[in-house]
């Protein structure tokens, strides 16, 4: 299966995810590793709201959500929602139907901090104009840390299942599907391209729209503390592979002369398990890249996403 794997370092800073509130206190997602530190963490459904929010303002539908019965799920029908057929979905308590679920295509992890982060408390207090009534005092944990954002896209995004769909689905479909046989199975794929009235069905133009978003554009978080509410990226490294190889355990980053930099020695390690796979590394700061003779690279500018782009949907569909 031909797989795309992205390792994005990212900045963030505030509660842009907050866990919850414990009185007046408003927590920020953490967990803490066995040798006692604090990792703080933005969650892998947020990034996904976050895009899906985007996605939508580029003229791609989302999935309603409902609640037949106690759980609140989607549609379930990835041929008319862009969302239900990137991130998947489960369809378990549909009355007169039998369960039904599509496995993403699109998975991600979050924004996960690769080192221990010092966690503070910004206080605040709502006020009433008139000073009428007492002030209502707030806190809020915030923390400004380094992330790591790992994607892995595979090659069935617009490719569904016969048992990911209804016949209802497929007769309903504004667009044709294409019935295909394989490994025993029957499979319906979007068609690869369409009329601009008609994109939000197309593959190549659900994927490009994605990678536009993740990659160039970014997404807006829900919520803002104490910085602004985008992430700031430093780098994304990127592999484009028919095996599944840990790219993600070889993506860090080291503060050299005060500047967040690659860490091109660690990642040179990865070179052993390559196998003629491409290996891409989008600098966001333009700052220079350390090379190793164990590891090659295409080093993309930020004016260039545009033909990385290009060639991650000729490689992947």
């Amino acid at each position: 299966m031909k797989r795309v794997l992205i390792s994005i370092l990212a900045r963030v800073k505030g509660n842009v995810n907050a866990n919850g509130t414990v009185g007046a206190l408003t927590e920020i997602k953490k967990f803490f590793t066995t040798d006692g530190e604090t990792r703080v963490f933005v969650s892998g459904r947020c990034v996904k709201y976050c895009i899906k929010q985007r996605l939508e303002e580029k003229g791609f539908k989302l999935s309603p959500l409902e609640r037949p019965r106690r759980v609140v799920i989607s549609k379930g029908n990835p041929v008319l929602y862009i969302d239900d057929d990137l991130f998947g979905f489960m369809m378990a308590e549909v009355p007169g139907e039998a369960a039904r679920k599509r496995f993403a295509p699109i998975k991600t992890d979050g924004i996960v901090s690769l080192r221990h982060c010092e966690i503070t408390r910004d206080f605040g207090g709502r006020f009433d104009p008139e000073g009428v009534q007492d002030p209502s005092p707030f806190e809020v944990e915030v923390a400004d840390f380094i992330g790591q954002n790992n994607w892995i896209l595979t090659e069935n995004i617009g490719k569904f299942e016969d048992k990911e769909i209804t016949q209802e689905i497929i007769q309903n479909s504004p667009v044709e599907l294409i019935e295909k046989e394989e490994n025993g199975s029957k499979f319906y794929y979007l068609p690869d391209e369409l009329p601009e009235d008609k994109k939000e069905y197309s593959r190549r133009k659900r994927l490009k729209a994605f990678l536009e978003v993740l990659l160039k554009e970014r997404y807006t978080f829900p919520r803002s503390a104490t910085g602004l509410h985008q992430p700031h990226y430093y780098y994304a490294v990127i592999l484009q592979t028919e095996r599944f190889l840990p790219l993600f355990a070889y993506v860090d980053y080291e503060i050299k002369d005060s500047k967040v930099m690659l860490n091109m020695q660690k990642l040179a390690k990865l070179a052993g398990l390559l196998n003629n796979e491409k290996l891409t590394i989008i600098n966001f700061e333009d700052i220079p890249i350390q090379t190793f003779s164990e590891v090659t690279f295409e080093e993309v500018s930020i004016n260039l996403i545009d033909n990385l782009i290009a060639e991650i949907l000729n490689f992947l569909l």
